[in-house]
């Protein structure tokens, strides 16, 4: 989103707990998913965006890559290669084109099937890419497979302007959906001579795991909402809040208290933001009472943090906005 408001309290909700988060289990080497931030400077707050760290099992590799703003950083996470020959995911991965759903049960990517994207899904294809085609020796039968640096390159060399174009005005570049990359890994490279990637969107959830979804992304509302309760995370580097949901036992940064659909006041054009930010603070003010009676907001010394919608979100049919 784009600008964040705070009411004159001092603290992110939740923003007390500051030790780092503990790392994750790793259920199955063989997957690598790299940590992508974007940072999106606002006159009255800061926000990140966490994509995560996200250590998942199966044949395929996902890159989640951050928006086109500033200040991403991006790292990787190696494993051990697996065996991609006779995978159910082949099969998947080699068919699916742009407009497919993938879905794979809990952290088993290697399951992955093309399934109606009307029904739970965890990837949505933008584009299906064939490195083959690419001039150059560089993804030649012969060349090794592209190191962690040089594929977080491709993947937003790629996969943002697939997205974009797959999505055109639809594109919200405050999307809770994240832009992101499947490839076979390291092995199907080069036992299989695989040269084929998949750029599309996914949806970060509690516990680094992708969340399901149902309806193709541009049919559905991109506001980064939540239900109230949910913690989002904070970096720990930066002690920035990041918009991944984590649980509310670990470190976090904000405690989401409600949603404000600006729909509801706001039905037609792009409301000013004087108009959006007085609507929002006072129902944001009368929900996060309500979520902490019988305590009241003003007797705290937590901060109520929301945003306002900009142009290019509203555009793409954006009109919630979290409190928190």
């Amino acid at each position: 989103m784009e600008p964040m408001s705070q009411a004159p309290e001092t603290d992110h909700p939740e923003a007390r707990a500051s030790a780092p988060a503990a790392e994750p289990d790793q259920p199955h080497a063989g997957f690598r998913w790299p940590r992508s931030l974007q940072a999106t400077a606002t006159r009255r707050a800061l926000l990140l965006t966490a994509l995560g760290a996200l250590l998942i099992a199966g044949l395929v590799t996902a890159l989640p890559v951050g928006g086109t703003g500033p200040g991403r950083l991006s790292g990787y996470l190696d494993g051990n290669p697996v065996p991609t020959t006779g995978s159910k995911s082949d099969a998947a991965f080699n068919k699916a084109a742009s407009g497919d759903c993938l879905m794979w049960p809990d952290t088993t990517p290697e399951s992955a099937k093309i399934v109606n994207c009307a029904d739970d899904h965890k990837f949505e294809v933008a584009e299906s890419v064939d490195m083959r085609t690419f001039p150059g020796a560089e993804y030649g039968p012969n060349a090794a497979p592209p190191s962690p640096a040089r594929i977080q390159q491709m993947t937003q060399e790629q996969c943002e302007s697939a997205v974009r174009n797959y999505l055109g005005p639809k594109f919200d570049p405050n999307s809770k959906f994240i832009v992101s990359l499947l490839w076979p890994g390291d092995r199907a490279w080069r036992q299989s001579g695989e040269r084929r990637m998949l750029c599309g969107l996914q949806l970060p959830a509690t516990n680094n795991q992708q969340q399901a979804f149902k309806g193709k992304v541009a049919q559905i509302d991109q506001s980064k909402v939540w239900p109230a309760g949910t913690c989002l995370g904070i970096d720990t580097n930066t002690n920035q809040p990041i918009d991944a949901p984590v649980e509310c036992a670990a470190p976090h940064a904000m405690e989401v208290t409600g949603t404000v659909n600006l729909a509801e006041k706001f039905p037609g054009a792009l409301p000013a933001e004087p108009d959006q930010d007085g609507y929002i603070k006072d129902l944001c003010t009368k929900m996060t009472d309500a979520y902490l009676a019988p305590v009241k907001l003003r007797t705290t010394t937590l901060t109520l943090i929301y945003p306002t919608v900009p142009l290019a979100s509203w555009t793409a049919g954006s009109r919630e906005v979290a409190c928190s």
